[in-house]
Order: C-alpha cells, then sequence, then structure tokens
C-alpha cells in the first residue's frame, strides 16, 4: 500500500512540474508563423495564393503560366523544363494560349483554355482539334474575347 501512495505521489509531482514547464510554443502544431502557418504539420505560407498549405498537397505556383506549365507536363508525363508556355489572352479566371513540347515540332505543341476554380487553375481544353465554343461558355462562362479568333469564330 505504501508502495502505490509513493507511485502515485511520483506521478502526481511530475505531472505538476511537466504542466508547469510546458508551453504551446512546446506543443506539436504550436509553431505559428507571421501567417498562422503551422510549420510542424507541414503548412507554408503561399504568397501567390495568399494562404498556408502543404506543397506536396497543393503546390504554390508563382504565375499563371508556371501552374498551367506543370499541369501539362503531368498529364502528358515531360519535364517541366520540356513544356513551353504562352500565355495570348487572360480575362481575370480565364487564360488561353499556346503549349510547345521539347524542341517543338509537327505535333508538338497545340493551344490550351484553362479556367481558374477554387484558388486553382485546370486546363479544361489542349490540342489542336476542334473547340466546343457553346460548351466552354456554358459549362465555365468563358468570355468571347478569351475565345476568339483562336478558337472560336
Amino acid at each position: 500500500m505504501i508502495v502505490i501512495l509513493i507511485v502515485a505521489a511520483l506521478c502526481v509531482a511530475g505531472f505538476v512540474v511537466y504542466r508547469k514547464n510546458y508551453t504551446l510554443e512546446n506543443m506539436v502544431g504550436g509553431d505559428k508563423d507571421e501567417h498562422g502557418c503551422i510549420g510542424s504539420a507541414g503548412y507554408s505560407w503561399c504568397e501567390v495564393k495568399n494562404k498556408c498549405l502543404r506543397i506536396w498537397e497543393e503546390p504554390c505556383y508563382v504565375s499563371v503560366e508556371d501552374e498551367i506549365q506543370h499541369i501539362l507536363a503531368e498529364k502528358y508525363d515531360k519535364s517541366v523544363d520540356d513544356v513551353k508556355i504562352v500565355i495570348t489572352k487572360q480575362d481575370g479566371n480565364y487564360a488561353a494560349g499556346s503549349v510547345v513540347f521539347g524542341q517543338g515540332g509537327l505535333g508538338e505543341g497545340g493551344m490550351f483554355l484553362a479556367v481558374k476554380e477554387s484558388n486553382a487553375w485546370q486546363v479544361v481544353f489542349d490540342g489542336n482539334g476542334s473547340v466546343d465554343c457553346e460548351n466552354l461558355r456554358q459549362e465555365y462562362g468563358f468570355t468571347n474575347e478569351v475565345l476568339s479568333p483562336e478558337f472560336c469564330d
């Protein structure tokens, strides 16, 4: 019985000392930076997107071109360095342009249309084929300024 009381007393004393020395800075997740990002949880500030994010879940790109370049490189299993993007028109959350893979050449590039939804760009058309302009207007809200004349008459 005395052993149990001694162990219980030591546990209580240890807990009191632990609580006294325990601060928010010592906690995992208690290391918020000036933007409120928790570094120990893998979050860092993305200036471009104006929010904290984990770059392996949601990359932080420096420009629209950079993001679309990465999207097309992943889609076609190419090195990012082998994908060249030129945005010819951008109107808010809509972008149109051209892409060249590698050194270019026959069939090594085309056009693209992209839309920004939920803070991320997505390519909704790429290639050299015909574009369903009416569908792009209805489904994504593309304007005639972005679609004409390269994509739609």
